[in-house]
């Protein structure tokens, strides 16, 4: 039997200057992850690169287009009634104002100790 996944790309975007990567809080009237901060990221299209995903979530969830991908970070499979294949890239900007799309609340540049203190441990991973 084969298995098929949603694909979904997650932007762990990281300035720079600042030192400090960028997280989205999701809306608090959103059916999956209400009022959590993630990444930006989203599904890719159909006939969409994920690369080219990538620059197009940034661009509606953040406003930022001045991207550069850097390269792949980590890819998990979720497993369950509807399974997803993450890809999250690592990518990097000089932007430092953000516009949020109507998905989320509010945005962040965090540090390494914010991001442990405001992500998921699933998202963040560990110490």
């Amino acid at each position: 039997m084969k298995m098929k996944a949603d694909i979904i790309v997650k932007c762990i975007i990281f300035n720079r200057d600042l030192k400090k990567i960028l997280l989205v809080r999701r809306s608090k009237n959103d059916p999956i992850g209400a009022d959590t901060w993630e990444n930006a990221g989203g599904n890719i299209e159909k006939g969409e690169h994920p690369e080219e995903a990538v620059r197009r979530e940034i661009r509606e969830e953040t406003g930022i287009t001045d991207i550069s991908i850097e390269r792949v970070a980590y890819v998990t499979l979720i497993h369950g009634e509807a399974p997803y294949l993450i890809i999250a890239y690592l990518c990097e900007t000089k932007t430092e104002a953000v516009t949020v799309s109507s998905e989320h609340q509010g945005f962040v540049w965090a540090d390494r100790d914010e991001c442990k203190r405001l992500l998921p441990e699933f998202i963040y991973g560990g110490p």
